[in-house]
């Protein structure tokens, strides 16, 4: 009787397995798992806060609006220190401001009045002339001078009186400016004192602000990161927290069959659990790269294989648990692109 070579027995029952395995699908059979995705959100503050009282224990099931935890937002008290070194920053800041203003205003009036004596200077020398040259014309009665021999020096005079004023009034507006600027306080310190000050009386006022951590919607308490009486930093995470049922199952599809699955196509997703909880479903998402499929998700899970990731929406008045394992499997082409 001829000997059955087991080795060899192994080899094909293997192979037979792989083919079965990895052999093209058709859309009739297509299938592959996915897991009830979870809606958590997590819970935080982009503020320091105190943890003053929790309510709930994870897993707890609560009611929109349900109050999850108390908390309180504590001012440091060197906040308002700051404020009162930044008040104090800018009144000096200002009061150097005035100062400059004043020094301004100074130095303007002395080179007002600097101009204005060099122009008195001139017309006292041509008015000096023009009064020698005519003493001179009186003395000499033989000669009787034209009265254009004096005309260049009387309009000279006119002109430097002219000058004289008009350097005055030039000197005079731009004096009233920087008085009018620093009567009127045109500081850009002002308004930045007035705020801080502002702030730091409504900042004493809240030295403790309490709060109220409630429930966005009905669900489940996840994780509790933090204890009672607690200092929690900025943006650091309190507790996260779970919609009671998802709408929506987050599947790989094998890479070899990728092109097979296509936006609106439709699948039923059935509980590995109990075959009679089945929810139809509409995909509305694809990945847009080829990953390495979850070892919970491979049909092998010892082998590591490799596809892309299907998003599909099913309806939230479904009973799967959070992350429940499904069956994911084709009904109906959807026509998408």
């Amino acid at each position: 009787m001829p000997r059955v070579n087991l080795f060899y027995i192994a080899v094909g029952l293997i192979g037979i397995l792989l083919f079965g395995l990895f052999r093209p699908s058709t859309h009739g059979d297509l299938s592959f798992y996915g897991f009830a995705e979870s809606n958590e959100t997590e819970i935080n503050y982009n503020y320091p806060v105190v943890v003053d009282q929790i309510l709930v224990t994870p897993g707890q099931a609560v009611k929109k609006n349900d109050t999850l935890m108390k908390i309180s937002r504590r001012l440091a008290k060197e906040s308002l220190e700051d404020q009162d070194f930044r008040i104090a920053e800018l009144k000096a800041e200002e009061a150097l401001w005035r100062q400059k203003k004043e020094s301004e205003i100074a130095e303007e009036e002395q080179i007002k009045q600097t101009k204005l004596e060099e122009a008195d200077i001139q017309i006292r020398r041509i008015e000096k002339e023009l009064a020698f040259k005519k003493s001179i014309s009186q003395e000499l009665k033989s000669i009787s001078p034209a009265t254009s021999a004096y005309q260049p020096l009387e309009d000279q005079l006119v002109e430097l009186k002219a000058e004289k004023e008009n350097t005055r009034q030039s000197y005079e507006l731009r004096l009233k400016g920087l008085r009018s600027e620093l009567r009127l306080g045109y500081s850009p310190y002002q308004e930045q004192i007035k705020r801080l000050a502002a702030e730091q009386e409504f900042e004493e006022g809240q030295k403790i602000q309490h709060i109220l951590v409630t429930a966005p919607t009905d669900g489940l308490i996840g994780n509790i990161s933090c204890k009672e009486e607690e200092h929690i930093p900025s943006y650091t995470t309190l507790l996260s927290f779970y919609e009671p049922h998802s709408g929506l199952v987050n599947g790989y599809v094998h890479e070899d069959l990728t092109l097979q699955v296509q936006i609106g196509d439709s699948f039923v997703a059935t509980s590995l659990k109990d075959p009679d909880m089945a929810y139809p479903g509409r995909v509305i998402g694809l990945g847009s790269r080829i990953v390495e499929i979850p070892t919970r998700l491979r049909k092998m899970p010892e082998i590591k294989t490799y596809g892309r990731e299907v998003l599909i929406e099913i309806s939230k008045d479904n009973r799967f648990l959070q992350k429940e394992k499904v069956s994911l499997r084709y009904i109906s082409s959807g026509g998408g692109k």
